[in-house]
């Protein structure tokens, strides 16, 4: 077995073994199965689609969102909770090659992505599928399939780019509130102020790979869109790799 092989089954013995991680995914689930009955409920008022229609459906299972947030902090905590709790230095002792350290993280982390993102998109159809079944709908639209692929996509991005930031930033806190102020706050304000700039950036980007399929106009085509989000993930991760390689453990 490899190092980095050893290394990543490590890494997924902490994710797995911590509480940290059940919780988020926990409250994933559960805030993505309230926006599903709330959206439900909210069908066909205020202009919203009706209950039933492909808009309608597609409208409860707009949770991408949801797995990706959980996913920046899980990842974040991952990478940064190694300085705040000192773990980083034993870490990096048994291991001398730190590339190999960032990459093992990072690839737990997708792993992680895929089943936090798959577990709360599923439940959410599930929920969705009640929802629909109870008032004498039994069929899905045909984009389904697309909306779950890629708000898998975008939450394993949005994590890898949580273990960037994490071990970027080396502090939890400062990494949350920076990757959350942007997304939530300074990629609106950038939005608005150059309308055509923001289906370039994070958020912008994701948004097309976990909406309903042609949802935004005049965004990016999704294939552009996944290959923008990734650029996004490399150029942190090696930033992040190569800060971890110069700086001191401590």
């Amino acid at each position: 077995m490899t190092a980095i092989a050893r290394l990543t089954r490590a890494e997924l013995r902490k994710l797995t073994t911590t509480r940290t991680a059940l919780i988020t995914l926990a409250i994933a689930i559960a805030l993505s199965v309230i926006s599903v009955v709330v959206a439900a409920a909210n069908a066909g008022q205020h202009g919203t689609p009706a209950l039933g229609t492909d808009a309608g459906t597609y409208e409860m299972l707009k949770v991408g969102v949801v797995s990706c947030m959980a996913m920046i902090v899980l990842g974040v905590i991952a990478a940064g909770g190694e300085y705040r709790h000192k773990t980083i230095i034993p870490a990096m002792l048994i291991t001398p090659s730190r590339g190999a350290l960032v990459a093992a993280k990072a690839i737990a982390t997708a792993i992680a992505g895929v089943v936090l993102a798959g577990l709360t998109f599923g439940v959410s159809l599930a929920t969705a599928v009640g929802e629909l079944y109870a008032h004498g709908v039994h069929h899905l639209p045909p984009g389904t399939t697309t909306m779950f692929a890629g708000s898998v996509a975008a939450a394993v991005l949005f994590g890898l780019i949580g273990v960037a930031l994490g071990y970027i930033t080396r502090s939890t806190v400062a990494a949350v509130v920076g990757a959350v102020g942007w997304l939530l706050i300074g990629e609106r304000v950038l939005g608005i102020a150059a309308p055509q700039l923001g289906k370039w950036l994070i958020y912008g980007t994701a948004r097309v790979l976990t909406d309903p399929p042609g949802a935004n106009y005049g965004a990016l085509p999704p294939g552009t869109a996944a290959a923008v989000l990734g650029g996004y993930t490399v150029a942190l991760l090696a930033t992040a790799a190569w800060l971890v390689r110069r700086r001191d453990a401590a």
